[in-house]
Parts: structure tokens; C-alpha cells; sequence
């Protein structure tokens, strides 16, 4: 049962752990007593992410009686379990990228070493190699949680960095569609004509649903427009603020999944309409508007 044993103890591996690694996260776990050729053995283990000093990759720390073990590392039985036979990706953690931290100590009344140093333990005993598996195994499961948290928020910043790369194309090709519309507006006012598309059909067969604007609307936008209050960088600083407010909204929904309850930025942010379809022509009922703290986006509903 293990009783003529002295184990490091978790909490003094946690806290070892803690002082001199200082890590972000850290699980210990202990795997029941075992015995192999009739010495009993106990296997403790913890595995911590970052810290300072620490590399990417999997760094394996061993002990052997309380005692570290400094050399011949990578034919040990621990580095070895933790390299080869531990599925990482299983628990949302990339073994060659974070920074993971592998802590193993093995007490025995007769350590098997292997070599005349006495500096690794080997893995052809199978019950410690188990062991060690499953203590390992067991400090991952309590680690997946966390990381699941921690890739969702890291995947909202790489999906954020994506869509700010392509704003100021967006916000150019915008622009110039709304530059386009005001200037055939203006052409239809003071009567000068324009080839037809071929593609343009006959009034009220078009398949486009046009959105329903009163004059003013369309005159204060089509003034905004040759004043230079609507300019290229005005929409860049726009769809910014939207992709920062979708940013941040994911971020505090993840932030809060214990229970709390965040109350994100766009609460009070005064709803705004942004109108990507011509405003001149014969309106229609305009269905599926797709709303968004900053504007309302009303597609095209093209018919067959």
C-alpha cells in the first residue's frame, strides 16, 4: 500500500513548482501505490504551462527519491512517457509550441536505475511506465478546461488581427461603391444619360429588393458624401470599432463562463443604419436585416 514510503507530497511539489518556476498554470497529481518484483513504488507527477525561463517544447524534470536526477535524461522512463506516449493535442495543448513543464517523482524501497551512474530510470518495467502514464494523464485532464478557455480567446485575437488586416481594402472598395452611387444620383438629377447594362432590366422586374428611405435620409446621405463626411477613413474607423466590439464581446463571453455575467461595451452603443444598395430606385420590402450593435446590414434578396 505504499505506507513504508516517503512521497515529496503534491502540495510541496505544487509549491516547489510555484517558487521556482512561477508558471501560469500548474496540476499535480499522484498515481496509486504500486509494486513491481515485489518493491512498492509511488509515482507523483505535475505538468505546468509558461513561466519564466521556460522553452516551447516539453522540459522533463525528474526526481528519484526525493532526489533530482540531472543527466542522461532522454532514455528516462519519464521523458520518454511524456514525449511518445502522452497525446497532448487530446487535452488542448501543442507540445511544440506552449511551454509545458513536466514534473515526475518516483519513491521506491529500490529505484531501478539503470547505468552505473544511477542518473535515469529505465522504461522496460511496465507498471512504473503505467504509472507515470496515468499520473500524467491525470494532471492533463485537469489542465483541459483552462485551455480550452485560453484557445478559444486566442483564436478570437487571430480571427480579430485577420479582419483588421483587410479593413482598409474594405473600406476603400466601400467608398467607392457609395462614390459611384452618388455620382449617377447626380447624373439622373440634372438629366445627362447613361448606357444601360445589359444586364439591367426593366423597373419592377429587377430580382434586387431596394431598401425604403424617406427623401431626407437620402439627401443628408448623399450630402455627408460630397461634403467629405463620409470618407474612406471614416468607414476604416467604423468597421475598427466593429470589429473591436465583436472582439471584446467574445473575449468577456469566455471571460465569463463560470457563471459570471459581463456587461460588454455595445450596450450602449446607439444603433446605426448602414445602407449598401442604391437609394434612388422604386423601394421594396427589404427581409432577413442583419443587425449589428454599430449598423443594420439589408442584403439584396435576389429571386430566381
Amino acid at each position: 500500500d505504499g505506507g513504508c514510503l516517503s512521497p515529496l507530497g503534491e502540495y510541496n511539489l505544487n509549491l516547489g513548482i510555484q517558487k521556482v518556476v512561477e508558471p501560469e498554470i500548474i496540476a499535480t497529481a499522484r498515481d496509486k501505490p504500486g509494486a513491481y518484483d515485489g518493491h512498492p513504488f509511488i509515482v507523483e507527477a505535475a505538468v505546468s504551462l509558461g513561466g519564466k525561463d521556460a522553452k516551447e517544447g516539453i522540459t522533463v524534470v525528474r526526481f528519484a527519491n526525493r532526489i533530482p536526477l540531472l543527466f542522461e535524461g532522454g532514455a528516462d522512463v519519464a521523458t520518454r512517457v511524456a514525449n511518445s506516449k502522452i497525446k497532448w493535442s487530446t487535452y488542448k495543448i501543442d507540445h511544440k509550441k506552449d511551454r509545458i513543464g513536466v514534473f515526475v517523482s518516483i519513491v521506491s524501497t529500490k529505484v531501478p536505475f539503470k547505468g552505473t551512474g544511477k542518473e535515469y530510470i529505465g522504461d522496460d518495467i511496465t507498471e512504473i511506465q503505467l504509472s507515470v502514464k496515468r499520473a500524467l494523464q491525470s494532471c492533463c485532464q485537469q489542465l483541459r478546461a483552462h485551455l480550452a478557455k485560453r484557445n478559444a480567446l486566442r483564436d478570437v485575437k487571430e480571427r480579430k488581427s485577420r479582419l483588421l488586416k483587410y479593413i482598409p481594402d474594405v473600406s476603400r472598395s466601400l467608398f467607392g461603391i457609395l462614390d459611384g452611387m452618388r455620382k449617377r444620383k447626380l447624373e439622373e438629377e440634372e438629366g445627362v444619360g447613361r448606357m444601360a447594362s445589359p444586364r439591367k432590366r426593366a423597373a419592377g422586374q429587377s430580382p434586387a429588393k431596394r431598401l425604403k428611405m424617406s427623401e431626407r435620409e437620402k439627401t443628408t446621405i448623399m450630402n455627408n458624401i460630397s461634403k467629405g463626411k463620409l470618407t474612406v477613413d471614416i468607414i476604416k474607423e467604423r468597421l475598427i470599432e466593429a470589429v473591436e466590439v465583436t472582439a471584446n464581446v467574445a473575449i468577456g463571453d469566455n471571460e465569463d463562463e463560470d457563471g459570471g455575467k459581463s456587461k460588454s461595451k455595445n450596450d450602449d452603443i446607439e444603433r446605426q443604419s448602414l445602407y449598401m444598395l442604391p437609394m434612388y430606385d422604386d423601394p421594396k420590402k427589404i427581409q432577413h436585416v442583419i443587425q449589428h450593435p454599430l449598423f443594420d446590414f439589408f442584403p439584396m434578396n435576389v429571386t430566381p
